[in-house]
């Protein structure tokens, strides 16, 4: 006799794609029963997500500030301005996500935000996939695992941000976004300056640094002080600190899959490996996989990278890994040779070949073509069917 399940599905983590799954099956209304896992007991304001759109979307009623404008500049100061008619450069906070979501979910009677509670063993089980947790067991007919995990990656985008608001106005315009400013590298790798400014009085300043390994927090931290007090912020009240590690390229993993165990987020591959963007990449998952759970069809993990892009990505990062002392000058080289909307296409995973050319023919070829045929600096994840469950790597912040 085939026991009864507790739920059709576990989603395992409540971060920004277990609850936006979730908060899409509740505004749905599909029936099915839906628990969500989260270790920790309450949510804080410690994200932000940022992407380009036109004003108006689906989640524009979260946008708390966008940008016409967006800009790179180098060491020196100089600027490079990119605008796209008809897109903005957005901005979502982490609390203003959360309390929406959270509100969706508490309307719906059929599916559960269960704070504070971890999963300590996920198996396959007759009838389904058994998660052990913290306060017991759950027999679900699939899970979807979106939590962090370690794997090795080829790069990693470490950061850290301070928001800041001080009486007179900052120097920087706040009509405008730095994207990447002060570009520069040696032998360690890429760092830079992202700036978002939220009005006159207040901003978000991150301090970037793409390497081989993770950078530790604490000397991101004192990194960020010394370019606060050259740009002369160093009065200025800090409001909140956000920050992260984000995985560029997953290694391929060898762990087996566990058959009803789906993965997701960026667990599930969101990141993209070229630029630390998963924000929308995760709302287009959620919507697929909403409609294929409405429709009967069950859940689906992030889907698979497409060969194109994935061998684009794989080229570029390779290269930064070889020489990441000119790491300033290829993105500087993207942003004067490669138009505004071309460049955003591709940062936003809609690339056209067209597109494709122009991003090549504005790097310099000599250490990019050296890595076509190079091997890989250890194997990339492979693309996999969507229902195909694989273990992969730890991030804790997307843009």
């Amino acid at each position: 006799m085939t026991p009864a399940v507790d739920a059709d599905l576990v989603i395992l983590g409540g971060g920004l794609a277990g609850l936006t799954l979730a908060a899409r099956l509740a505004r749905e209304g599909s029936g099915r029963r839906i628990v969500v896992l989260e270790p920790r007991t309450a949510y804080q304001d410690d994200r932000s997500w940022c992407f380009w759109r036109p004003e108006q979307h689906d989640l524009s009623h979260l946008v708390s500030r966008s940008w016409k404008t967006w800009t790179f500049s180098d060491e020196m100061g100089v600027s490079i301005r990119h605008q796209v008619p008809g897109l903005t450069y957005q901005y979502i906070r982490g609390s203003d996500f959360y309390a929406s979501a959270q509100a969706d979910i508490a309307e719906s009677a059929h599916v559960d935000l269960r704070l504070g509670l971890r999963a300590e063993t996920v198996a396959a089980v007759p009838g389904g996939v058994r998660v052990e947790t913290s306060a017991g067991s759950l027999l679900a007919r699939q899970v979807i695992d979106s939590r962090p995990r370690a794997a090795q990656a080829m790069l990693y985008q470490s950061f850290v941000g301070l928001e800041l608001e001080r009486e007179h106005p900052f120097s920087f315009d706040p009509r405008e976004v730095t994207l990447m400013g002060s570009l520069a590298a040696d032998a360690e790798g890429l760092r830079f300056l992202y700036t978002l400014p939220l009005g006159p009085n207040r901003a978000i300043v991150e301090w970037t640094r793409f390497g081989t390994a993770p950078i530790a927090r604490e000397r991101l931290l004192s990194e960020l002080d010394e370019r606060l007090t050259g740009l002369g912020l160093a009065d200025a009240r800090r409001v909140r600190t956000e920050g992260g590690v984000l995985a560029m390229g997953l290694g391929r993993q060898t762990a087996p899959p566990i058959p009803g165990v789906l993965h997701a987020g960026n667990t599930g591959g969101a990141l993209r490996a070229a630029s630390g963007y998963g924000f929308l990449r995760i709302q287009r998952w959620a919507q697929l996989c909403t409609e294929s759970l409405i429709a009967g069809r069950g859940a689906l993990g992030h889907p698979a990278e497409p060969r194109v892009r994935r061998t684009f990505d794989r080229i570029f990062l390779q290269a930064v890994r070889a020489h990441p002392e000119r790491t300033a000058e290829y993105f500087l080289a993207l942003a004067r040779g490669v138009a505004p909307a071309a460049l955003v296409r591709f940062l936003s995973d809609g690339a056209r070949p067209a597109d494709y050319a122009r991003i090549i023919s504005s790097l310099p070829w000599t250490p990019f073509l050296a890595q076509v045929a190079a091997p890989a600096a250890f194997s990339p994840a492979p693309a996999r069917p969507a229902t195909t469950q694989t273990p992969t790597a730890e991030t804790s912040v997307q843009r």
